[in-house]
């Protein structure tokens, strides 16, 4: 599988479009994580969320209105922290600080994400998952682990964020 240059995603209603543009010494493993902090959880109803980090400048809006705007938003928890979601249908699409974004795995287009499919839905043209998910990146917040349910995720564990240094 050749390395993806670019890819897109949105919403859910489709109102809210992005574009990343991969820096050419993008290292997928390292960027790729599944994340089990309580912001994530409690952001997309899910146990863990795949996210893939990526230089800010990678990232573009590209809906009509790609300045942060309705039905663009952001909710902070954390100062200088934006967990930016679509109020129309309620998409989690990326959190961003510190001149990162991460990206969620979930909103990337399916075409992008799963691969081309045929008319019965066959995979016909693998997609950028196994990457931009890699089963070896990072397991953050692993002291949120709930059991057998979460321990297997694959990946390097972190009691906390990778920033905090400290492996779980």
């Amino acid at each position: 599988m050749s390395t993806p240059t670019k890819i897109t995603g949105g919403c859910l209603c489709k109102a809210v479009r992005y574009e990343v543009n991969f820096p050419e010494d993008h290292d997928f493993k390292a960027n790729s994580v599944a994340c089990f902090c309580t912001l994530c959880r409690k952001q997309s109803g899910a146990v863990a969320v795949h996210v893939h980090i990526l230089p800010r400048s990678s990232f573009a809006w590209t809906s009509p209105s790609a300045t942060p705007a309705a039905p663009l938003a952001n909710y902070q928890v954390i100062k200088d922290n934006l967990r930016w979601f679509c109020t129309a249908c309620g998409s989690y699409l990326a959190w961003e600080g510190n001149g990162i974004i991460e990206v969620t795995a979930g909103s990337v287009d399916e075409e992008c994400l799963v691969g081309k499919k045929d008319g019965e839905g066959n995979v016909i043209e693998k997609g950028v998952g196994e990457q931009f998910c890699h089963p070896e990146g990072a397991v953050t917040w692993v002291n949120n682990s709930l059991g057998p349910v979460t321990e297997g995720v694959k990946g390097t564990r972190w009691k906390f964020s990778v920033a905090h240094g400290v492996r779980g």
